[in-house]
């Protein structure tokens, strides 16, 4: 699995703005060089957050930027939603979620949450970025398939570090329970449930680093609330899109 990483190498992308320029004339120099400044930043440092947090009587999950602004969910695109209560295995509690225009919402008993929201196609242009296959695009200068996993631990729970086995996911090492604001923790990047080498990890869009061999990386927890995110991206299997862009982020709450 190849780690997402910055594509300014993309000789393929900037031989088609040069022929789409030239095409074009100087009316689109503009739109051309911001496609060439966000070739130069990797996918995951300009995707939408997609996180899960607590809620009275239980748990809300929302789309958009973690602290910002809340962007419209579109239910269908909500596959799974699965809650484990630490005692058996997680089981998907989607149907009994309340769906509203910005945020999905279920009441139940977790321990830990892993939700999976399919993202669709989307295509890079000249004039940005839009929610669309190749084939439905013009002058399309790259494409990728998005999929995002949110989870949320609860710290205090024995079953905070447990392998959920999802395409991608962030599993706490260290006892959560035990670490508070200011200390040190380990995380590890999983897909599948193997160890994902050299995946890069941040918090709030800012990169702290890359996972070693074994697929962890050592962070500092700074908030009352700490949401830790990583993406990786891999080659696409279908005309529609020549890569995959998976996401995943890890939320919960630190002590005192």
């Amino acid at each position: 699995m190849e780690p997402l990483r910055p594509v300014a190498g993309d000789a393929i992308a900037r031989s088609s703005l040069s022929c789409y320029c030239r095409a074009d004339g100087r009316r689109k120099l503009l739109a051309v060089a911001g496609v060439l400044a966000a070739l130069l930043v990797p996918s995951a440092g300009r995707a939408h957050d997609f996180w899960v947090e607590r809620a009275a009587g239980g748990f809300v999950i929302r789309y958009g930027h973690l602290g910002g602004e809340v962007l419209a969910i579109d239910a269908s695109r909500v596959k799974a939603i699965r809650c484990g209560d630490g005692a058996s295995p997680p089981k998907d509690v989607a149907a009994t979620a309340s769906f509203s225009a910005k945020d999905v919402r279920f009441s139940a008993a977790c321990a830990v949450v892993s939700v999976f929201r399919d993202g669709g196609y989307w295509s890079l242009t000249p004039d940005g970025e839009v929610n669309l296959p190749r084939s439905k695009v013009e002058n399309v200068v790259r494409t990728w398939a998005s999929r995002q996993y949110a989870k949320w631990v609860d710290a205090k729970s024995p079953s905070a570090g447990a392998v959920l086995g999802d395409e991608l996911e962030l599993v706490p090492v260290t006892d959560l329970a035990k670490a508070g604001e200011g200390d040190k923790v380990t995380v590890r990047v999983l897909s599948a449930g193997h160890p994902v080498p050299n995946a890069a990890v941040a918090i709030a869009h800012r990169p702290l680093g890359e996972t070693d061999s074994r697929g962890e990386l050592r962070l500092r927890l700074r908030g009352s609330v700490e949401s830790v995110s990583t993406s990786i991206r891999r080659r696409g299997a279908t005309p529609e899109a020549e890569a995959e862009v998976i996401e995943a982020s890890l939320t919960f709450e630190v002590g005192k």
